[in-house]
């Protein structure tokens, strides 16, 4: 597997980290037993593994997709590393490990040939005892991870860019929503509430190039959407002690940094809990994608739930 992340490879990567919000949302609020929560620990692991062998007929495409994103993410909160998928999704673990890569989606494939429920805490086990290896000579040493949008992001300065964006948008909120069907009154920040917004999508964003239609400001979105982003982010805040980021895009930030313009994050307002050390980052242009993107049967007041 390429270790570099230029080229098609680069992009590749950039369309993995993009989806993995996405793919462990879709993870938990559909493939999972309800009320479980990923927790990034050895026991949602062996939940995984238990559902993805429940699963009648096999996993389907995207819920392999989301398994091994999500164990990968596990993984990697041992080993450190980064993540590759030139060759299909696989954890590249701190070089100082000297461990060759390892594809989480061959590791799901192990798992459901295997049918023990025992292949992702053998692998976490095995990598446990490669880190107290390297520790027992440098016990200084600790694996460092490279980021991914699944990585709390911890607190963040002032951004006058979102401030401004936040300010015009609250100002806006009643006319913006006063067009809409079933007018303010729809719209008190409920869960119930999210199935209006989503109606309003559907029937309004007939493709994802909508998304990217009538320029609005410094993030993406027209009108509608830029009050659509605001309101879905405003009712994750309020229900699930979130609060708003942005990195602004900086053409001079290192790779792999927040500000980098190939970051998927960078450049858009999202949400984040700074209280929580599992939290997750969440993207409500993304999940308003969603919509279009996985069809009927993915429901904004399901996704909003999973963001504990």
């Amino acid at each position: 597997m390429s270790d570099d992340h230029g080229g098609a490879g680069e992009r590749l990567l950039e369309d993995w980290l993009e989806d993995l919000p996405l793919l462990v949302a879709r993870l938990e609020q559909v493939h999972m037993p309800d009320g479980f929560v990923l927790d990034y620990g050895t026991d949602s692991l062996a939940a995984l593994e238990r559902a993805l062998l429940d699963e009648p007929g096999g996993p389907d495409e995207d819920f392999a997709r989301a398994a091994a994103g999500y164990a990968g993410e596990v993984l990697m909160g041992v080993c450190g590393g980064r993540w590759d998928v030139e060759a299909g999704p696989a954890v590249l673990p701190d070089p100082a490990l000297g461990l060759p890569p390892l594809s989480v989606g061959l590791l799901v494939d192990v798992a459901l040939a295997e049918r023990s429920g025992e292949v992702f805490a053998r692998e976490y086990e095995r990598l446990l005892a490669a880190v107290a290896a390297v520790r027992a000579v440098d016990s200084g040493w600790a694996p460092e991870k490279e980021g991914s949008p699944l990585d709390p992001v911890g607190p963040q300065p002032d951004d006058p860019e979102l401030a401004d964006w936040l300010r015009e948008r609250r100002a806006a909120f009643g006319a913006w929503a006063g067009r809409l069907r079933g007018g303010r009154n729809a719209y008190d920040f409920s869960l119930v509430s999210l199935d209006a917004l989503e109606r309003e999508v559907r029937a309004r964003c007939a493709g994802a190039g909508a998304f990217d239609a009538e320029p609005d400001g410094p993030f993406p979105g027209g009108p509608f959407l830029a009050g659509a982003v605001w309101y879905l982010g405003q009712v994750v805040c309020l229900r699930c002690d979130s609060v708003w980021l942005h990195w602004p895009v900086d053409p001079g930030a290192e790779p792999g940094s927040h500000h980098h313009p190939d970051n998927p994050w960078s450049g858009i307002p999202f949400t984040h809990q700074p209280h929580r050390r599992n939290a997750q980052a969440f993207n409500p242009l993304a999940e308003l994608r969603g919509l279009i993107r996985y069809g009927d049967g993915y429901h904004l007041r399901n996704v909003v739930p999973a963001v504990r």
